[in-house]
């Protein structure tokens, strides 16, 4: 009997062994998302407000995300306390002696711009545990993400894509001409996107 429990002792050690190397393994191997992580448009020029780029080589999806909608303020400016938000916007001139035009920061656009995805609810845009890894750990994003449209014209108008919270504004207005296939600019298209006319 004592030896058939040291053999049955000397077969479980070895396959438990395979099993505790094998753990790691499968868990390197499970998806990772990039959702939130820090990605570029290509254009030395900052755009005028919301814009998504596609392809985005940085990211798994293609999909490069800037959302904030702010735009920055008309009229001149002498620097850039001129422009209502430091942080967002400069002061540009092209002659020094003339009064100069306000735009966003290439610098905060970057800082803002992230890897996204398409989605069609919130859940699509939050980890799912340890084997279903949606958002990088070193995201900028503070208050997570949220699955909404913020494009009405261009490739991908009304599609829903994944957000961060702390640059999204209120997109009932979009939400609900998307919905309808009233967006003009977009359901309008011939063919009419896929992405009109859904919830």
């Amino acid at each position: 009997m004592a030896k058939l429990r040291t053999t049955v002792r000397n077969v479980l050690r070895p396959s438990l062994g395979v099993a505790a190397a094998l753990v790691p393994l499968l868990l390197v191997g499970c998806p990772r998302g990039d959702v939130g992580s820090a990605c570029n448009h290509g254009d030395v020029e900052p755009p005028e407000s919301k814009l998504v780029t596609f392809p985005a080589l940085s990211c798994n999806d293609l999909l490069c995300v800037y959302a904030d909608e702010d735009e920055a303020p008309t009229g001149d400016c002498q620097d850039d306390s001129g422009c209502v938000d430091g942080e967002k916007f400069e002061c540009v001139k092209s002659d020094p002696n003339e009064p100069g035009v306000c735009r966003l920061k290439i610098d905060y656009v970057l800082e803002r711009s992230m890897c996204s995805k398409r989605c069609s609810s919130d859940n699509d845009c939050k980890d799912g545990g340890p084997t279903n890894q949606v958002v990088v750990d070193d995201t900028n994003c503070q208050t997570g993400f949220k699955c909404a449209r913020i494009q009405t014209l261009g490739k991908f108008c009304c599609e829903k894509l994944c957000v961060c919270n702390d640059d999204l504004g209120v997109t009932t207005d979009i939400d609900n001409k998307c919905s309808s296939s009233t967006q003009e600019g977009c359901c309008d298209q011939d063919p009419v996107p896929e992405a009109c006319g859904k919830p």
